[in-house]
């Protein structure tokens, strides 16, 4: 199984923002290659700049080299710039991690807010969705 893990699911992990139990769940799985994820480049951009801002630099670099190992990182090209911009997304960066995720063929995009994300291709869960589905499967 593939999935394309959004930012916020991170954040929680390496922020230990509350409700962060099913996120982290959730590395661990990926951890152990119980799945293949996937995430984008801006993931790590954002996420640098967010840890910066609540701690510090260093510990931004030791944590995104800690989630590199993670993840397989999508390519953002032209003709994902170019499908998010003909989208419908309210925001951009949505629309270039969804045509991202699709690029990837992942079974499930998982985002911690589905209220702002719209998928018509590939279904959106919250990683305590996606920690019952795996669960259960097992």
């Amino acid at each position: 199984m593939k999935i394309f893990v959004d930012n916020d699911v991170i954040l929680d992990v390496l922020l230990k923002r509350e409700s962060f139990e099913y996120s982290r769940e959730l590395l661990t799985l990926i951890e152990q290659k119980q799945v293949k994820a996937f995430t984008s480049p801006i993931i790590f951009t954002n996420s640098f700049y967010i840890i910066t801002k609540v701690k510090n630099k260093s510990k931004a670099w030791a944590a995104l080299k800690k989630i590199r190992l993670l993840f397989n990182v999508s390519n953002v090209t032209e003709k994902i710039v170019d499908l998010a911009l003909a989208s419908d997304f309210l925001d951009f960066e949505d629309a270039i991690q969804y045509y991202a995720a699709l690029e990837q063929k992942v079974d499930y995009i998982v985002i911690r807010n589905k209220k702002h994300f719209i998928s018509k291709q590939v279904p959106i869960i919250t990683p305590a969705e996606y920690v019952a589905l795996i669960n259960t499967n097992n």
